[in-house]
């Protein structure tokens, strides 16, 4: 009697651009009998591995850098047709799946899924039986401010605090509507429960308006007097006092000289930070302008939310299949190393969950007038080492050209880091470079670039990289669309700035130019508020 014939594992491949969810996928493959022959971080990589292995399943992610999945698919089929190509992506199956199987997969399986029934699904989809649907995991609990956010009044005989984040809500001269009451000091009348009648300076009422409130001097330029926070987001462009209205919103500057003379005007307006609706109001020797974007943050929200959940879902997603594994009994029990390897991947996948969360919370205190920004001297070369070092596991290498401190925040500056290397991971190539220097155009700065080697931005996205929710058309690329926007702000609320240039050879440099101080001066209350214009962009009398 002759033995029976050996039956081959299934040469499989791997291509996704998140290593921890590559090891997990490789455990339950192994645990499977399939043969995984090679990994992949992005579809030209798997091109190249697919081409050099020729595999009978390939599990391919669809969000990856360099080369998307549905941009490497029909490559990948043209060159093993006989093969099984599963995709396997953060994406609903609803919005993707056609496209996938159009584009020449087999089978789609959604992130979040157990890894059991991931497995299950690549048995059935090699053997011919029908797939069971791979249920997905619905774990992410809702996101809430909490109250204690709210800012606090600065108390008596302390300086203006946005007045040092660099937008003096005073008027240049005249008696408008810019000169209202002073704030209330602790000694102001208190009501009959002990509270006092005015416990918020009027700056603070208007900074955290949910609408944007400009008073622009009238006159022919309409020169700003003042843009609360949310003006300013909507406005992006500078709205320092004395810019006239036309270099920050011109289709704005437009229609409030056509309606200078209504007496009650109201109009719709495009704007670089959304639409709005304008309404116009005249005081002794201004004009008020009111703008409201509320119809458009609510598509703005539903957007936000829709990336945001698939941006979740992916940490999510390694973070529970490294749970199912480390309940494996028996032979499948893991060892010491493996463990270990596991245990760092969910720290690293932790720490990317509080990184969208913080963006997320970032944002809502930027839209509510609420960001606190603690001011104080520090070495940026130590903030910066801890990112490059523990934040993602990479080599980045770090050079200093500028030994100087910095006048910033050390928290915010780390979240405004840890967003920028992550950019660069994410949408960039290796190798990649911090580097600490003099900045170029003012000596007082000091600049600091993160430089990949990529295929850079697009010229024609490059204008919209720092508005809120934007995200380049014609890939599938993850990201809530917050980064940028949130470095933007945090950097302008710390006097700075941050700006995007090609690298000279290829790739990308952001850079985020702080405030040098030689020596650490007295300690400063918090700033609130945020989105407000360096100081350096005020001219004497302004300033």
């Amino acid at each position: 009697m002759s033995a029976a014939p050996r039956v081959r594992p299934l040469r499989t491949v791997i291509v996704d651009d998140t290593a921890d969810l590559r090891d997990l996928l490789r455990l339950a493959l192994d645990r499977g009998g399939f043969d995984v022959v090679g990994e992949a971080g992005d579809g030209k990589a798997g091109i190249d591995l697919v081409r050099r292995e020729h595999p009978d399943v390939v599990l391919l992610d669809l969000s990856m850098p360099v080369m998307d999945g549905l941009e490497a698919l029909p490559t990948i089929r043209r060159t093993v047709p006989g093969a099984r190509i599963i995709v396997l992506s953060g994406f609903g199956a609803t919005q993707m799946s056609e496209r996938a199987l159009a584009n020449g997969a087999d089978g789609y399986v959604q992130k979040g899924a157990s890894l059991d029934s991931i497995l299950d699904y690549v048995r059935d989809m090699t053997t011919g039986t029908k797939p069971r649907p791979a249920r997905s995991l619905s774990v992410v609990p809702p996101m809430e401010v909490p109250e204690s956010m709210a800012p606090q009044p600065p108390t008596f005989g302390q300086a203006d605090p946005q007045a040092r984040a660099g937008t003096s809500p005073q008027p240049v001269t005249g008696g408008g509507a810019g000169h209202l009451p002073a704030p209330a000091s602790p000694s102001s009348p208190a009501t009959p429960g002990g509270v006092a009648a005015s416990s918020i300076s009027w700056w603070q009422a208007m900074s955290m308006a949910p609408v944007g409130i400009l008073e622009l001097a009238d006159e022919p330029l309409f020169r700003i007097v003042y843009a609360n926070t949310t003006a300013q987001r909507l406005l992006v462009n500078k709205t320092s006092p004395g810019t006239p209205l036309g270099f920050s919103a011109p289709n704005l500057a437009t229609l409030v000289a056509y309606h200078r003379l209504d007496a009650d005007a109201s109009f719709e307006v495009e704007l670089d930070g959304g639409t709005c609706r304008a309404t116009i109001r005249r005081t002794g020797w201004s004009l008020l302008v009111y703008l409201d974007s509320t119809s458009d943050d609510v598509a703005l929200l539903r957007r936000a939310i829709a990336t945001t959940a698939h941006e979740i879902r992916g940490p999510v997603a390694v973070i529970c299949g490294i749970a199912e594994a480390s309940g494996w009994d028996g032979d499948e029990q893991l060892d010491t190393e493996m463990q270990a390897r596991l245990m760092s991947s969910v720290a690293r996948q932790a720490r990317m969950l509080d990184s969208i969360t913080a963006d997320l919370l970032t944002a809502a205190q930027i839209q509510r007038g609420t960001l606190r920004i603690d001011l104080a001297p520090l070495d940026p070369r130590t903030v910066v080492e801890s990112v490059a070092g523990d934040r993602y596991g990479i080599d980045v290498e770090v050079t200093v050209e500028d030994d100087r401190m910095v006048r910033a925040d050390p928290l915010r500056l780390e979240q405004m880091m840890s967003n920028l290397l992550g950019n660069a991971i994410k949408y960039g190539e290796a190798p990649y470079t911090i580097r600490i220097r003099p900045d170029d155009q003012q000596p007082d700065l000091v600049a600091i670039d993160v430089v990949d080697r990529g295929a850079g931005v697009p010229e024609e996205f490059r204008a919209q990289l720092f508005k809120e929710f934007s995200r380049a058309t014609g890939t599938v690329a993850t990201g809530t669309g917050l980064g940028l926007y949130v470095v933007r702000t945090l950097a302008e609320a710390q006097n700075g700035l941050v700006s995007y240039r090609p690298g000279q050879y290829g790739g990308s440099v952001f850079t985020i130019s702080l405030m040098a101080v030689d020596e650490p001066p007295l300690s400063e209350p918090p700033v609130e508020g945020a989105g407000g214009p360096a100081l350096r962009d005020l001219s004497p009398d302004q300033s």
